[in-house]
């Protein structure tokens, strides 16, 4: 493993790091502070050091760290293995305290509860969960590129209606929620269920090549404006649609060799530097409403493990 003294012109020592696949870990004087993979070395530790500036706990743990130790691998699962075998062996001080998914975000739907569609942090309540995702942001830039696209519910405000029904950039499902409002509209609620399933559950519901086509359409027209504006939400649909896949998989990944033992998408046992380590089973128990939904701690390593796999099926 290369070990790497920080000093203060870091920066410059982080721009010579290599990039790709590795496991790093962050130590003082005396002691292993934390440690963690990345499938890029010097984005990840820019990242750590960016919200050490914003004080907390990372600006503890780096204040802290007067070395860096990284291990490049070929590929995420071999940088996992590491990561689970070394701090099942030696506990990092950090490890616990700092929590890298403590951001990610589920998408939330109910076509039966305003505001229908949102973004929140746990999967407690009773809506159909999903997730949880890495982007808080690319989540809402996808909640406001299907609304637009299918004028479905994007409410951000607690009254309804409101002005984007006066637009016509929302159908206002919200009046069956009121029924004192009149329109010539119908706002059925099952139809609504039906369609907030089909933009957000189903990968191949034709949206995203429906907005592809109309983009190739601008480009050949050579209105270049009109269609870089698409790019935005072809990329982030996109991205969506990778990570909706990668969900309905994760749960059932298994995989097994002399190396590495998969199942339900976590490793439960590895051979590493000439020793068997096993993890703890994940047992936890998902409602209906939460087949999509991932635990928090674990979206991680599950979304390395498909990646894995999925190339070793190319």
């Amino acid at each position: 493993m290369t070990m790497l003294v920080l000093d203060k012109q870091i920066k410059n020592q982080l721009d010579s790091l290599p990039k790709g696949w590795a496991y790093f870990a962050l130590h003082s004087s005396d002691a292993l502070l934390y440690s963690g993979y990345t499938a890029n070395l010097p984005l990840k530790l820019k990242t750590l050091q960016g919200k050490a500036e914003e004080g907390g706990l990372y600006a503890e743990l780096w204040q802290q760290s007067s070395k860096l130790a990284y291990e490049v691998h070929a590929h995420g699962l071999a940088a996992l293995i590491q990561y689970k075998a070394t701090i099942t062996e030696e506990l990092p001080l950090f490890q616990h305290r700092i929590l890298p998914w403590a951001n990610y975000a589920y998408l939330a739907i109910d076509a039966h509860r305003f505001p229908f569609v949102s973004t929140m942090e746990h999967t407690n309540d009773d809506w159909l969960y999903l997730g949880p995702f890495r982007s808080r942001f690319m989540l809402v830039d996808v909640i406001d590129t299907l609304s637009r696209i299918l004028k479905l519910p994007y409410c951000e405000t607690t009254d309804f209606p409101c002005a984007k029904f006066d637009k016509d950039i929302c159908r206002g499902w919200c009046l069956s929620l009121a029924p004192s409002q009149e329109s010539e509209l119908e706002h059925s609620l099952d139809k609504l269920d039906a369609l907030l399933k089909e933009a957000y559950l189903h990968p191949d519901n034709g949206i995203l090549e429906m907005i592809t086509k109309t983009r190739n359409e601008y480009f050949d027209d050579l209105e270049f404006s009109k269609a870089a504006l698409l790019d935005d939400e072809i990329d982030v649909l996109s991205r969506y649609r990778d990570w909706l896949i990668f969900l309905y998989a994760a749960k059932q990944l298994e995989y097994e060799d002399d190396h590495v033992n998969i199942m339900g998408g976590k490793v439960i046992s590895c051979q590493y530097n000439h020793k068997t380590y096993h993890f703890p089973m994940d047992k936890t128990e998902f409602r209906a409403n939460e087949t999509l939904a991932l635990n928090l701690d674990t979206v991680d390593e599950s979304r390395i493990i498909y990646d894995y796999l999925r190339k070793r099926e190319k």
